[in-house]
């Protein structure tokens, strides 16, 4: 006679016992759970150049505006670089938090150490110039997601903007005015006659970003410039060179590029270079225009072969 369940159990709303084992889950179960996320970190690493009340002005800034980021302070290189495998997103540094080379020794350690993207480090110094010459030996691959600010003559609600794009942005800037690559030759005024080569990669009515690739070179803030341009390329009837002069408003971490602003421009030369801004947009949408067009026409043969192999 077989023996009765336990009636006691069951009536009591505890669960029956089973050997059964319990049926695997579901691939849609897998599918459908949500990932768990990774915490993110922003390091703040602060030194002789940033003083307490601003560091504790940027540990206020992220409990309000970001409370997802975990904001972590450190007091030395080796505190740093012992986060080199948790999920940084952002590096806000003193460049004096220990000698010079050896804090951007560590900002490169972390930064090789990061396999995920690119690692960007917001540097806070009030040497910009003896910065930028540690960086370009020993960090120049990073430059594109790198920056500083100026402590000394930085207003700081412009300091929290730039820190506010560093985590938003990781440090990626904007589309700069209007993309070129216009080959020029610069004069600065403080080598005389001496000519540079060097390219515009953005241009403005109001200024533009040109770079030197000559080994070594680094521009230095307000070097006062002469840019001679190639507008017989752009401008029909006009003259083979314009120059214009420029004042070096910005050195981009790298160096070799700086942000430049027009100075004493002429209505005559304005309207010139409103014309050769005018031809390199035409140009651009004319280019775009016809990748467009061979784009369409590549798509309908590939549709014609299609429905010929159909038939």
């Amino acid at each position: 006679m077989p023996s009765e369940p336990n009636k006691q159990g069951a009536m009591s709303g505890e669960p029956e016992s089973s050997d059964k084992p319990k049926p695997p889950p579901l691939m849609s179960d897998f599918l459908q759970a949500p990932k768990k996320k990774r915490r993110s970190f922003v390091v703040l690493a602060p030194g002789p150049n940033l003083d307490v009340e601003l560091a504790s002005s940027i540990k206020n800034f992220f409990e309000s505006q970001h409370p997802d980021v975990n904001l972590i302070i450190v007091e030395s290189t080796d505190e740093l670089v012992k986060f080199a495998s948790k999920n940084v997103v952002l590096i806000l540094i003193d460049d004096e938090l220990a000698e010079r080379s050896k804090t951007l020794a560590s900002i490169r350690f972390m930064k090789e150490q990061k396999t995920d993207g690119p690692l960007p480090s917001l540097f806070f110094t009030k040497n910009p110039a003896a910065l930028i010459a540690e960086y370009q030996s020993q960090l120049s691959l990073w430059h594109e997601v790198d920056d500083y600010l100026s402590i000394s003559d930085m207003p700081r609600h412009a300091v929290f903007s730039r820190i506010k794009s560093g985590v938003e942005n990781r440090n990626q800037r904007r589309a700069r005015r209007f993309k070129t690559n216009i080959p020029v030759m610069f004069q600065i005024f403080e080598n005389g006659e001496h000519k540079f080569q060097g390219e515009i990669i953005d241009f403005s009515l109001h200024g533009a970003l040109i770079s030197c690739d000559i080994a070594g070179h680094r521009f230095t803030l307000k070097d006062q410039l002469v840019v001679h341009f190639p507008v017989s390329q752009f401008v029909k009837g006009q003259a083979d060179i314009l120059r214009v002069s420029g004042r070096v408003r910005r050195v981009l971490i790298s160096g070799n590029k700086a942000g430049i602003s027009w100075e004493h421009l002429s209505d005559i030369k304005s309207a010139i270079l409103t014309e050769m801004l005018t031809s390199l947009v035409n140009v651009s949408l004319a280019r775009a225009a016809a990748t467009a067009k061979q784009r369409f026409h590549k798509f309908l043969s590939q549709d014609d072969d299609a429905n010929s192999k159909t038939k």
